[in-house]
């Protein structure tokens, strides 16, 4: 009898709580659609938020809810270091076209290294808001290495060329750089040559005298007959002469002077008993197709 009034208590009390949350359910209220004849603009928040600049502009994607006719929105950019600016204070959406991108460009050299930038870049125009979608996009920039465009980089020993490689320069502003890819899996190849893993880079200094210091050892990155190909720095067999030989030649043009060894283990090598060479015309130097023929 006592298990029954307990059993009747509980079941009293679960539909209690059942009643409440139907009661609780029904109090929602959905909200409002939009007006589907209206026309609306918003932020692609899909972009990247952060961005590593390296002298590239910053594009800001817009959308819109449809694609008819020309629009053009009123933006703007609040950015409390005054440093990015706006190419265009509108974005223009195309007839057909449901995106438009923002222009945000800035002064390299004006970056300090390791500060990070933040600012915002949204539409100023309240009729073309909706309040389900974003407005604007806060944007994180950082100054990375700068993007100094195509080079030519020629290697007389291991792959020839010239091929063309991206070349940056250090955020400091110093004369520091890296050739991106130098030896890439396709020229290694062609080359005769096994490869085995990508130099992400090869980095070189530039003094006041046009000097030129690089590692003392630089693995390539490939295999020449199943042995480990490395470049050595002429100082590591105090060589003078080679040394000197690092430097840019010409403007806008380096050259290196270095030793193809094989099976480098860090003290012992094989070696040809000869010294190669290697150039890099920077953006808008002499044309190595033409200097080398």
């Amino acid at each position: 009898m006592r298990i029954n009034k307990l059993y009747r208590a509980i079941s009293a009390f679960a539909l209690g709580l059942a009643l409440v949350a139907c009661s609780e359910a029904n109090d929602y209220t959905p909200a409002t659609p939009e007006d589907s004849s209206k026309t609306y603009v918003s932020v692609d928040m899909s972009a990247a938020r952060t961005h590593d600049v390296d002298g590239a502009d910053i594009v800001v994607p817009f959308v819109r809810n449809n694609d008819s006719g020309e629009l053009e929105v009123p933006i703007y950019i609040d950015d409390p270091s005054g440093l990015f600016k706006l190419a265009s204070n509108s974005v223009k959406f195309a007839n057909g076209q449901k995106t438009a991108n923002a222009v945000v460009s800035y002064s390299y050299d004006a970056l300090v290294p390791e500060t990070i930038y933040d600012f915002a870049v949204g539409i100023s125009a309240s009729e073309y808001a909706s309040e389900y979608r974003p407005i604007a996009l806060p944007l994180s920039c950082k100054k990375a290495w700068q993007n100094l465009g195509m080079a030519q980089f020629y290697d007389d020993w291991w792959t020839g060329g010239p091929f063309e490689k991206q070349l940056l320069k250090s955020p400091d502003g110093s004369e520091l750089y890296r050739l991106i890819n130098p030896w890439d899996k396709k020229s290694v190849e062609e080359g005769g040559l096994d490869f085995v893993s990508e130099v992400p880079y090869l980095e070189f200094a530039i003094d006041e005298n046009g000097a030129v210091t690089y590692a003392d050892v630089l693995n390539m990155g490939f295999t020449f007959s199943g042995m480990t190909c490395h470049m050595l720095h002429p100082s590591k067999r105090n060589d003078a002469e080679g040394v000197a030989k690092n430097a840019v030649i010409m403007d806008k043009l380096v050259q290196f002077c270095w030793y193809p060894i094989l099976d480098y283990d860090g003290s012992s090598f094989r070696w040809w008993g000869v010294t190669s060479v290697a150039y890099i015309s920077f953006p808008g130097g002499p044309d190595l197709n033409a200097l080398l023929q």
